[in-house]
């Protein structure tokens, strides 16, 4: 299943992100700075960058995605 994950770099994204991709997932994980992408990349999956307080930022990252399923994981949790 192709899944948009919105904060695959926080406390609970990095988490999710290698569970979903060992279960056979393609994950898009929107994070949002350019530094953080390669931890999306070693998490294992596809790395988008987008402010999550620009909604055309989202629905620009999300459209190119092709999603079937959306995950909110957005949070202000330190890890």
């Amino acid at each position: 299943m192709k899944i948009f994950l919105a904060g695959a770099t926080g406390a609970l994204g990095r988490q999710l992100v290698p569970r979903l991709v060992e279960r056979g997932h393609e994950v898009t994980g929107m994070t949002r700075s350019e530094s953080k992408r390669q931890l999306v990349q070693e998490l294992g999956g596809r790395p988008v960058v987008a402010d999550a307080l620009d909604p055309e930022s989202v629905a620009d990252a999300v459209a190119r995605a092709e999603p079937e399923v959306i995950v909110h994981q957005l949070t202000a949790i330190p890890h």
